[in-house]
């Protein structure tokens, strides 16, 4: 018997759900054969490949867990990642291309290959586009650059990696974020020279440069050297390797230089040997002390006195005197550069250090002296100690009623009015300070009486001018959003006289039906929300303020038993 067309179409609608299900399960398989692939926790081991003629730095590649594979060809491992595909490496890694399949230690050098891979191959493919232009492509390391070497630190420090150099034998390196200790020697000889040496093979080391950062390759590390160490450890290095010498010979003359400038920039004490103790009294300087003592002079500018101390001995660095004994001088230099930095200028007449610009003032005194007297003996005049920073504050406010207007009384705010003004202009164009007469500084900003003053006089509109009057006069309708204002303030004084308590505490209590008096020979029956709108009109006419009956309120305001006692304004 002939099947039918509906036979035929349920047997290949069954068909493409088998196929359906086969495609769905063949691939949760797949997913299965993933995981147990993550779980391999596959390594990637680097070497590092040196030249000392050339300079030249490579690396090369290897996965795997018990057992390592070469990875032969970058930019087809960077396809591979790329895709997630899988790949059978050898009898012991069939790896699934995943992040996941890497354990965490590999992941930074992980990167570091994807990001150079990615680069090779599109540069190869680029190339490939000219006939002209043969050449075999290197497919299987990394040559490292400037920007590569400090790529290859970040993914490899404070870990150890194989190293061969040259042709010699393998060994391994530690990629060290810590300088290497170099000591340093000086030594007193019979003859009354002295000798400096620097105890290590000064040619054992190289110099490798990144783009951020500069290398030392020394024994069996590499080491990421700070700019200060590059400017005093290597400098001094490469002037003795330059000379094929690691130690020199220096007079006692020489000596005194030697520990005022060289020694202080190295970053470990010079170790001395056989000094005796007249030549060190002589040439090694004693720590440096700093006493600053600050002042005011007639033009409230902050002055400066400055002594360098070393122990009981004082002298004015200013003052060009021959002072015969050892000087720190790069300390001295260091805490001079910092006046400079803060923007003292020479006062040449009296030997001192002066600032006159009133913001360089501010921001001496609301920041930058922490830093000197953390670092230095700061010392200060009475005169100066009054005219720290103060945070304006407002001390008492009067407020009152007097013919129907809103009088506010800011005579006891406790600052010359006459300055008010001005402190409000700075205010409001975001001015951090506001000098005043006697030279105080008054700090202006995210300050709470500023904000106030700024709000009343922008908001009721009051010419700022007026402040310097010391009272402002409002409408009495203003009383409302001035009470407001008032109870923002903390710590302030607040005097109101009894007109004006009795208006706000009725203003405040009119919403309580039990006190609403509803007129004489009204005849409704109203409800408790119609008797707090009647309330809170009446209250308004009482004071002659303004209101407006809604239409949406309920307060039947059509109704001609009641609507008279609505006041429409």
């Amino acid at each position: 018997m002939l099947e039918n067309q509906e036979q035929i179409r349920e047997k290949e609608n069954h068909r493409v759900f088998k196929q359906l299900l086969g495609s769905f399960m063949q691939e949760n398989d797949e997913k299965k054969e993933e995981i147990l692939e993550y779980a391999r926790n596959i390594n990637i081991v680097p070497k590092i490949y040196y030249d000392d003629f050339n300079k030249k730095m490579k690396v090369e590649f290897k996965i795997g867990d018990k057992q390592l594979y070469k990875i032969k060809n970058l930019p087809d491992f960077y396809n591979k990642m790329l895709h997630q595909e899988p790949y059978q490496y050898g009898t012991k890694l069939n790896l699934v291309h995943k992040r996941e399949s890497f354990s965490r230690e590999s992941l930074p050098i992980l990167d570091f290959m994807l990001k150079y891979a990615e680069i090779m191959k599109y540069s190869n493919e680029a190339s490939e586009g000219y006939n002209y232009y043969k050449k075999a492509f290197i497919l299987d390391n990394i040559f490292i650059s400037n920007m590569g070497l400090d790529d290859l630190f970040e993914a490899l420090q404070e870990s150890t990696v194989a190293f061969q150099r040259n042709n010699n034998a393998e060994k391994e390196i530690y990629f060290s974020s810590i300088e290497p200790n170099i000591p340093f020697t000086i030594t007193q000889l019979p003859n009354e020279k002295f000798s400096f040496q620097a105890n290590m093979d000064i040619f054992g080391y190289e110099i490798l440069e990144g783009k951020d950062y500069t290398y030392m390759l020394f024994q069996n590390a590499i080491y990421r050297c700070s700019k200060d160490f590059e400017n005093s450890t290597l400098k001094l290095l490469e002037v003795l390797r330059k000379n094929y010498t690691n130690q020199i010979t220096i007079d006692e003359a020489e000596l005194t230089s030697f520990f005022a400038i060289i020694a202080p920039n190295l970053p470990n004490e010079v170790e001395k040997e056989n000094l005796s103790p007249e030549v060190e009294k002589r040439c090694v300087p004693k720590n440096l002390g700093v006493k600053i003592y600050l002042d005011y002079d007639k033009n409230n500018y902050i002055v400066a006195d400055i002594r360098f101390c070393y122990e009981d001995f004082e002298f004015n660095p200013l003052i060009n005197e021959k002072v015969t004994i050892a000087r720190n001088i790069i300390r001295e230099n260091e805490a001079l550069h910092q006046f400079i930095k803060t923007g003292f200028m020479l006062d040449k007449a009296n030997a001192k250090l002066i600032l006159t610009k009133e913001d360089i003032i501010y921001q001496f005194l609301s920041e930058e002296i922490e830093s000197y007297m953390k670092r230095y003996e700061v010392l200060v005049t009475d005169a100066f100690r009054k005219k720290e920073i103060h945070s304006f504050q407002m001390k008492n406010i009067g407020i009152r009623i007097e013919n129907n207007l809103l009088e506010i009384d800011l005579s006891q705010i406790g600052i010359d009015l006459t300055d008010l003004s001005e402190m409000l202009q700075k205010y409001q164009v975001k001015k951090k300070f506001h000098r005043l007469k006697d030279g105080t500084y008054m700090k202006l900003e995210n300050n709470e009486a500023m904000q106030f003053l700024e709000e009343l006089t922008t908001n009721m509109e009051i010419d700022a001018k007026e402040l310097s009057s010391g009272v402002m006069k409002l409408p009495v309708y203003r009383t409302l959003y001035l009470e407001k204002m008032l109870k923002s303030l903390d710590n302030v004084a607040i005097q109101r006289d009894s007109t004006y308590q009795n208006m706000i505490q009725q203003l405040e209590n009119n919403g309580k039906t039990d006190e609403i008096q509803l007129p004489m020979g009204l005849q409704a029956d109203l409800r408790n929300y119609q008797k707090v709108g009647y309330q809170w009109l009446k209250t308004l006419d009482d004071y002659h303020f303004g209101g407006i009956l809604a239409d949406d309120m309920g307060l039947r305001k059509n109704d001609s038993s009641i609507g008279s006692y609505f006041i429409l304004c």
